[in-house]
This record gives structure tokens, C-alpha cells and sequence, in this order.
């Protein structure tokens, strides 16, 4: 008992010198560090180094016919008797009937993998889109590439409550999605003032023909005009032209246009004839 009550005279000297002992989980139930394990009864360190328990250690101590342990920091168990250190493993073995003088139960082992199941629904009906998917992993650890690539959706957030990492118990984690708004790209067009197919014009007659898209976004729509061949106008959003009066004959005006995606519109020709 002496030496019993030596080693924890020195245990309670470090602990005091050392940041505040943290639970540690073993196999079978969590143990305080600095706890000592006299036969199958646990204690604490302050409830062993406490006077009013001293008869309660010495009595267990007396019975005691196996060895006793101590244990430190993290999970290292020291024998009592030889101070040496002492297998986890030996230790998980053990069954605890008291702790600090009160009967308890062995705790079973916590799982060490988690269970997610991920629903993906629609955030404004909330209709499931898809089966459920169950994913497992080990506790603690980061759950990854869980978010699925629904058509015609886009992933929107997943429960606040999630925080990505598999946990000791069952989750169940609702991904939202929001349906993709549909944009119909309708192909542009032009408006054409001062000239119609089929007009007659003098000779030096000034003659302007103004061209400009139609489209729902007119600043990135491409407009280019060419007359008899050259091309007299390129241009986003619209085209001035005059046109050429000088050159007695027919004459043909060749309107194209295109979007910022690429998408062509009908392309327009006119004729005029000058006199």
C-alpha cells in the first residue's frame, strides 16, 4: 500500500503540473487519465488520493490478487509493481464492476463507422428526385463526393446541421436542388429603314439605309452588310450605310447577322436599281 499511495503522491504532483487530464477511448468504456485499476475496481486519482477513501483503497488493494495498474497520459497503462508498461490490449480485457465505489456496467465499444443517407429533393416541391443513397465511413472522417449530378438540376445546399463528417449515429441528410430555368436562344433578326427589295433611284441620289438587330441582348449581336459583293458594314447592335447611286444598274444589298453564341439568322438580300 505504501508504494500504492507513493506512485499516486507523484502522479498528483504531475497532474498538477500539466494541462487537465482528457477522457480516453478504450475498447470497453472511457477512462480518465491518471485512473488507477486495482483488481475490478476503477478510481480516479483524486478519489484515491482523497483521506476519507483511504480505508476503502487499503481494503481493495488487500484483497486485490492480481496486479494493479496505472494509467498516464493518452493511453499508456503502467504495472504497479514492476512500473513497467502494460499492452492496451491487456487492459481492454479487464471488466470493471465499481467505479470511485459505485457499481456500473461495462460500457459496450462505440461504433467506429458512421452511416449518411443522402435524399435529393426538389428545394421549391419537395419531391424526392432520385433513390436514397447510403454512404459509410469511418467516425470522424470527411464524407466526400456525395453531392450527384441530377439533369436538369442544380445542387443548391445541403441540412445546416450537416457538417460533412461521418458520426457515431445514423444521419439522414436532405440535398436540395433547384430545377435549371430553360433559356430558348431564338436566333436574331433585323430591322431594315430606308430601303425595301424592288425600289428605283436617280443617279446621285443620297440614299442611307440604316440596319440594326433585334435580339434580346442587341449589344452582343453581330451585324455586317456588304453591296454588290464588298462588304459596306460590320458592326454590333446596328449599321449606317449609304448606298451606291453612282453606278447606273441594279445593285444588291446582303444583310447577315449572328449572336454571341454563334447562332445565325436569316440572311437578307434587297435590290434596288438606279436610273
Amino acid at each position: 500500500m505504501n508504494k500504492l499511495k507513493g506512485i499516486l503522491v507523484l502522479i498528483l504532483m504531475f497532474v498538477m503540473l500539466s494541462i487537465s487530464a482528457s477522457a480516453v477511448e478504450l475498447d470497453k468504456y472511457s477512462v480518465p487519465d491518471f485512473s488507477i485499476m486495482i483488481g475490478n475496481k476503477l478510481y480516479t486519482l483524486d478519489y484515491a488520493n482523497d483521506q476519507k477513501k483511504e480505508v476503502e483503497i487499503t481494503k481493495a488493494v488487500t484483497e486485490n490478487a492480481g496486479d494493479i495498474y496505472i494509467k498516464t497520459t493518452g493511453s499508456e497503462w503502467l504495472n504497479n509493481s514492476s512500473g513497467k508498461v502494460v499492452e492496451v490490449s491487456m487492459i481492454n480485457k479487464l471488466e470493471v464492476k465499481t467505479f470511485n465505489g459505485v457499481d456500473v456496467e461495462t460500457q459496450p465499444s462505440q461504433s467506429t463507422e458512421g452511416n449518411i443517407i443522402f435524399k435529393a429533393v426538389d428545394v421549391d416541391t419537395g419531391l424526392q428526385l432520385m433513390d436514397s443513397v447510403s454512404r459509410k465511413g469511418k467516425v470522424g472522417s470527411e464524407c466526400v463526393g456525395y453531392i450527384s449530378v441530377i439533369e436538369g438540376y442544380d445542387f443548391v445546399l445541403a441540412d445546416t446541421t450537416f457538417n460533412g463528417k461521418f458520426t457515431s449515429l445514423d444521419q439522414t441528410v436532405m440535398l436540395r436542388y433547384k430545377k435549371k430555368t430553360i433559356v430558348v436562344n431564338n436566333p436574331p433578326s433585323v430591322k431594315i429603314t430606308g430601303l425595301i427589295s424592288g425600289l428605283t433611284f436617280k443617279q446621285g441620289d443620297r440614299i442611307y439605309v440604316l440596319i440594326e438587330a433585334v435580339d434580346e441582348d442587341k449589344a452582343t449581336t453581330n451585324v455586317r452588310v456588304s453591296l454588290d459583293g464588298v462588304e459596306v458594314g460590320n458592326s454590333s447592335i446596328q449599321c449606317y450605310i449609304l448606298l451606291n447611286t453612282e453606278t447606273l444598274g441594279g445593285h444588291m444589298v446582303r444583310i447577315n447577322c449572328s449572336d454571341k453564341e454563334g447562332l445565325a439568322g436569316v440572311q437578307q438580300s434587297l435590290t434596288y436599281v438606279v436610273r
